[in-house]
């Protein structure tokens, strides 16, 4: 099978789309060629069957300079292929159909987002099928929605080789800056931590972050008294991730129930134990959920939560550790998201 592949930016350090490049050379690995076509691209080592076609937004490329390199690219592509895969965004199935519908092409559409708007209808209705990665993911009604979890890279993903911890107590949080991750939640349960222990919180203004959200978090962490225990450290590589969380102690995560956030699955694959608010995680975590989802919004309740986590004895540590970590692999490893996504492009065509 020859696939083409539109994505909205190929670069492995990218904060938030790192990930992307496993992907590409996951398929790549099963499929005879991969064409590529991204807004944007950067560093990024790929296999010698994919080739990648940049839009050259970052270059400057304004927006009609892309919307007609794209149909161009399209169309010249649409011949050579034998299935679309379009991730993320819905905009992508609607710019393809046209060309997709002429030549009788499977569209396959990657979403995970709990925003529903005209065009991710519009597009639910031209794809083929839609894969998530779980049902909280996908928020309209379809038969053509189906739930194939998360895929992570669990070999970059992964503990250190003793699941060591650092001398001193710290508390992480990873994710894009944004009102629906409840950092104020974290800044103000920090208050009724222990005062050895430090946050640090990692991710970057990229999405759709309140203009100044940053200032503002900053200015809560300040008249808390905070800003020696709390550190907003903005956005970092995605090749440096593995290695925040394996600094950690604790990972927290307080999104409300949604999709599966999949900081909370790298987190986990390090190792680290996580806590979080969403209820979607119950079913993922098993017996150990009682332990590791807080329902409340109570950051007393939250603080007291942390507290015993980063306070249970070394044997108890370990046990979750390693269970954490099995979890991952065995549910929700890169390579076996890559060959379900093969099944259904095989499937459609």
């Amino acid at each position: 099978m020859k696939l083409l592949y539109i994505t909205y930016k190929v670069d492995s350090r990218d904060t938030l789309v790192g990930y992307v490049v496993g992907w590409i050379n996951g398929l790549a690995r099963h499929l005879e060629s991969v064409d590529v076509i991204c807004l944007s691209s950067g560093e990024a080592t790929l296999s010698a069957n994919v080739r990648l076609h940049s839009l050259g937004k970052d270059q400057g490329a304004g927006r009609i300079m892309r919307a007609l390199k794209f149909l161009q690219i399209t169309w010249s592509l649409s011949s050579k292929v034998d299935a679309v895969f379009c991730q993320f965004s819905p905009e992508y199935v609607i710019a393809v159909s046209l060309f997709s519908k002429l030549r009788r092409l499977p569209i396959l559409l990657w979403y995970t987002h709990r925003y529903v708007s005209w065009r991710l209808k519009l597009a639910t209705l031209l794809a083929d099928r839609i894969v998530t990665a779980s049902p909280e993911s996908f928020q309209l009604k379809s038969e053509k929605v189906k739930v194939i979890g998360h895929g992570i890279n669990t070999h970059r993903f992964a503990p250190t080789s003793n699941f060591q911890l650092p001398n001193f107590k710290m508390v992480l949080a990873v994710g894009r800056r944004a009102p629906i991750k409840n950092y104020e939640l974290l800044i103000t349960a920090t208050r009724f931590l222990s005062h050895q222990v430090r946050v640090r919180i990692v991710g970057g203004d990229e999405g759709n972050a309140p203009r100044n959200y940053a200032e503002r978090l900053q200015e809560q962490i300040n008249a808390l008294g905070l800003s020696d225990r709390i550190t907003l450290a903005g956005a970092v590589g995605y090749d440096q991730i593995p290695f925040e969380y394996q600094q950690a102690a604790v990972h927290v995560n307080l999104c409300p129930t949604g999709g599966l956030d999949k900081a909370v699955l790298e987190g986990m694959a390090c190792g680290v134990i996580t806590l979080v608010r969403n209820e979607t995680f119950r079913a993922v975590l098993g017996d150990l959920a009682e332990r590791l989802i807080v329902a409340s919004d109570d950051p007393k309740v939250i603080a007291a939560r942390i507290e015993s986590l980063l306070n249970l004895s070394d044997e108890d540590r370990y046990m979750m550790n390693e269970r954490l970590r099995e979890i991952v692999v065995n549910g929700f490893g890169e390579e076996a998201l890559t060959q379900k996504l093969v099944n259904e492009l095989i499937a459609l065509r």
